[in-house]
């Protein structure tokens, strides 16, 4: 799984990209979740509703609800939004864009 994140203090923009067969186990988050699917097929279970989506799909979690995927039999790429964003994606956005400090400098 490969994972573009951008972020601010108020929202979470990831675009993730899912090889075959992949398994998104369930989980919850305190944060609304919306997504869509931009190529490819998933199966995904929102709050134990199971859909196949395709691309041009969307779909939408609520902060608490319990959700997982199943990448169906091709590369997967989904787009996720998060509001307010999820602090653990932030944190990793910042760490990937800090600024680089080079040895020897100063």
């Amino acid at each position: 799984m490969v994972q573009r994140i951008v972020a601010t203090e108020k929202t979470c923009l990831v675009v993730v990209e899912l090889a075959p067969q992949t398994v998104v186990e369930s989980h919850k988050h305190d944060v609304d979740q919306l997504g869509t699917v931009v190529k490819g097929q998933v199966v995904m279970v929102i709050a134990g509703e199971q859909r196949v989506l395709v691309a041009g799909d969307s779909y939408r979690v609520p902060a608490g609800t319990a959700h997982g995927a199943r990448v169906l039999h091709e590369p997967t790429i989904v787009v996720d939004s998060f509001a307010p964003a999820r602090e653990d994606l932030r944190k990793i956005f910042e760490q990937q864009n800090a600024p680089k400090v080079r040895a020897g400098s100063g």
